[in-house]
Formats: structure tokens, C-alpha cells, sequence
């Protein structure tokens, strides 16, 4: 997970970040996961390859995701990752409350710099 450690992460609001896992302070390793639905059916989209050709059918789904980020510790956040960390993810407040507006996907994002609560779009094939 050193991928998702950032040095000298910015606070915005000036309090040090707890590890989520065992509580010590600082947590400077961050580590974004989203709570996610399907927002459309499988759709079919044509495409050509090079742009000629026969037209060829990909179906793709456009799903939501919600992001919210876990601070670790550099010992909890050095490891991989354990049933203890998704157990966290899963009785997160963000989480529970998305579950009961029917989000049913979860996945961590290692590569997403925006903020809490950001709302993320993207199309995946089916």
C-alpha cells in the first residue's frame, strides 16, 4: 500500500488524522474507497474498429460511486489489506447510510485525489 501514502498530507481543518484500524495518531498513509450502484441498465453501444468496418456491439453500464476516505497508520496501512479493514469499510456512517439507499458496490480507489463525499461516474462493460 505505499502507493497510497502521501507525505505531508494537508489537513483542512488543522486535526491530526487517527488510524481507523487502531487508533494512533498520526495516520498519514490515506486510503479512498466508494459505495457504488448501477444508475442505468446494460445498454448497447455500436463502435467500429478504426472507424470502418461492420458496426460491433459493447454493452456498458454507467455506475455511481460516492467517495470517502480511512486514515492508517504507517504499520496498519504497510500490510495487506485484512478482513479487519473491510469490517471497517462496512460500518462506516457514509456506508450504512448509502446501503440503505439501495448502493450495493464497494470498491477501493487507490488512484482518487478528490475529497469526502465526492460523487464519481463511470461507464463499465458488462
Amino acid at each position: 500500500m505505499k502507493e497510497l501514502s502521501r507525505e505531508g498530507a494537508s489537513t483542512a481543518t488543522g486535526l491530526p488524522r487517527i488510524c481507523c484500524l487502531c487508533g494512533e495518531a498520526p495516520a498519514p498513509v490515506r486510503l479512498p474507497f466508494a459505495v457504488g450502484r448501477q444508475e442505468t441498465p446494460p445498454r448497447a453501444r455500436q463502435y467500429r474498429i478504426l472507424g470502418i468496418g461492420p458496426r460491433r456491439k459493447r454493452f456498458v453500464q454507467r455506475h455511481r460511486w460516492v467517495w470517502y476516505v480511512l486514515w492508517l497508520c504507517r504499520e496498519c496501512g504497510g500490510g495487506p489489506l485484512k478482513d479487519r479493514l473491510w469490517s471497517v469499510i462496512q460500518s462506516h456512517p457514509g456506508t450504512q447510510r448509502l446501503v440503505e439507499e439501495g448502493y450495493t458496490e464497494t470498491r477501493l480507489g487507490p488512484e482518487f485525489n478528490g475529497q469526502e463525499g465526492d460523487v464519481t461516474f463511470t461507464e463499465e462493460r458488462v
